[in-house]
């Protein structure tokens, strides 16, 4: 009799012998894909009819909370046998790396990060044209930071939720297969 632990409910029964953390990886990729797109089009859908993108990034990260779950339980935790607790006790992760990532953003856009990225790589590599860096504006490497902070976030978070229960023994309990 084998002592492995139990095969996970994944959507299909090869991806068990993918470790649990590159599929942690590449779900995580693909997700970050899919909510970017969904967002930009939100984005583009709901901006002219006024809504600002902070309640469209609020309004649209709530809905794909569902969504993202439904992908972690398929390709890399497994089905749980009660969904909607499952769902439940993962949707603080995704509340809580939203305010995260809400937070550091502000705080690096306020102390200008991408600014001093800029300016370390001019230093460090030789002087960019200023005016390519005004007409690009935005806050790539401050998205960078807040990706990988929020990530590590929900990963170390995912690994606590998600984990499959521990088995006590009882003492004095025999091991299966350890018996002479």
């Amino acid at each position: 009799m084998s002592s492995s632990p139990p095969k996970s409910r994944l959507i299909h029964e090869s991806l068990n012998d993918i470790s649990q953390s590159i599929r942690f990886l590449a779900v995580g990729i693909a997700s970050q894909i899919f909510f970017m797109a969904g967002y930009n089009f939100s984005i583009h859908i709901f901006e002219p009819r006024g809504y600002p993108a902070s309640t469209i990034y609020a309004a649209f990260y709530t809905c794909y909370i569902p969504f993202g779950h439904m992908l972690q339980g398929l390709f890399v935790f497994g089905w749980p046998e009660q969904y909607f607790s499952s769902l439940l006790s993962n949707a603080p992760i995704g509340f809580t790396a939203m305010a995260l990532g809400t937070l550091l953003t502000g705080f690096l856009s306020r102390v200008r990060f991408d600014g001093m990225v800029e300016d370390l790589a001019a230093s460090a590599f030789g002087k960019v044209n200023d005016d390519d860096l005004k007409e690009e504006g935005g806050e790539f490497y401050a998205s960078l930071v807040v990706l990988v902070v929020t990530s590590v976030w929900t990963y170390l978070l995912s690994q606590y939720v998600n984990a499959a229960p521990v088995v006590e023994k009882v003492k004095g309990e025999k091991e299966p297969g350890k018996e002479l």
